[in-house]
């Protein structure tokens, strides 16, 4: 067998190899909800097709993309990893349709709909992300996007700045895609700068911060742009951190307020935030009634409007509430327990089905991570 041959074949063995372990899986666990493995004509490679039901399907985050696996508790017991540099899911956004997670050290994982099944996954990765660490996840230029940078809080080994630091998801490419976002190559004079973190705040404005990495001082600064399209003016400190404070609880749907209502049920004496993932919002949105400093319990929570309008919030423990309908009523809803040491990190709906990510945590260490899916009524 020549070279050229051999490559070929070796190829097509590790791109097919975790598609088989998927359905076998998936057919020895004898469900009511099989995972199908096919590929779709999209330029993402396809993981799987899904067909979702009352029992949840359950995906790890493994080195070579999400594994099929029994439960959250037949999860690979990975060595906990500080969070920079672990794999997991950092965020969702709802797009066109699809709702994308961001993996960190890894790249895009993609949910949308199918012609052959409830919902299809995809997986679009760079070898180039491993190292670095994706916090922020947003829309630039209407794609999912995500800021590169080199953590060195934690101890690590040494890379390279990456350049440049903005990575988006594209429909006509099956890897993220590099892009030059102006706000974050206007350095500061002298030294080395690199942007660490991006949002973009209730008042409409982003806000970013950048880093000088190498130097004696490893000064760090602050700013704000309306646009990232144009390099941000300076701020201070504190200005940036009340960028982040929670916005108050306007504007949210009739059926969310419900909840809201009974949110102190959950976390009796304890102020709540609710993070809020919604195709009515153009990014996750967090609410709470609490002044700024004070210590909140973060929920997780998933609104719409149309087509038929609905409101769920959660608890780490995957405990919280539902309302939907044309009148509101709130009952208790809950996810799939999880082992010990496990917490949802995350909630939304795509299609007719439940997505939820889930990582085992210990202080600022990461261990298994991944996420659920199963359907909804």
């Amino acid at each position: 067998m020549n070279l050229n041959r051999f490559l070929a074949l070796r190829f097509l063995f590790l791109l097919f190899l975790p598609l088989a372990i998927i359905t076998s899986c998936t057919q020895e666990s004898g469900g009511e909800t099989p995972a199908v493995v096919a590929r779709e004509s999209a330029a993402w490679p396809a993981v799987a097709l899904l067909r979702t039901g009352k029992n949840p399907i359950w995906f790890e985050l493994a080195p070579d993309g999400p594994k099929h696996i029994a439960s959250a508790a037949a999860a690979e017991l990975s060595p906990y990893t500080p969070w920079p540099h672990a794999r997991y899911i950092t965020g969702m956004l709802l797009w066109d349709g699809f709702l994308v997670m961001a993996v960190n050290g890894d790249g895009f994982l993609v949910l949308g709909p199918s012609e052959n099944a409830d919902l299809a996954l995809y997986r679009a990765s760079h070898s180039l992300w491993k190292p670095y660490t994706a916090e922020s996840f947003f829309l630039w230029d209407d794609k999912p996007a995500v800021l590169l940078y080199r953590n060195n809080f934690f101890s690590g080994p040494a890379v390279p700045p990456v350049f440049p630091q903005i990575y988006v998801l594209d429909k006509s490419s099956p890897v993220p895609l590099g892009v030059s976002v102006p706000a974050f190559e206007s350095f500061p004079e002298g030294g080395f700068w690199e942007a660490e973190l991006a949002r973009i705040a209730s008042d409409g404005f982003w806000y970013y911060r950048m880093k000088e990495k190498g130097g004696e001082q490893n000064e760090t600064a602050y700013f704000r742009t309306a646009s990232l399209s144009e390099a941000g003016e300076a701020i201070t400190v504190n200005e940036w951190r009340n960028s982040g404070d929670p916005e108050w609880p306007r504007n949210v749907s009739l059926h969310l307020t419900y909840i809201l209502d009974r949110a102190p049920e959950l976390v009796p004496g304890r102020i709540s935030a609710v993070r809020v993932l919604s195709p009515d919002f153009d990014r996750p949105r967090l609410f709470s009634s609490a002044r700024s400093g004070e210590s909140l319990v973060i929920l997780h929570s998933y609104s719409r409007e149309t087509p038929e309008p609905l409101a769920l919030v959660i608890l780490g423990d995957g405990r919280g509430f539902i309302s939907e309908g044309k009148e509101p009523e709130v009952k208790p809803f809950s996810l799939p327990a999880l082992p010990d040491g496990f917490v949802y990190t995350g909630i939304a709906l795509v299609e007719n089905a439940v997505v939820a990510s889930w990582e085992e945590q210990r202080e600022a260490g990461i261990g298994a991570a991944g996420f659920m899916v199963m359907g909804h009524n």
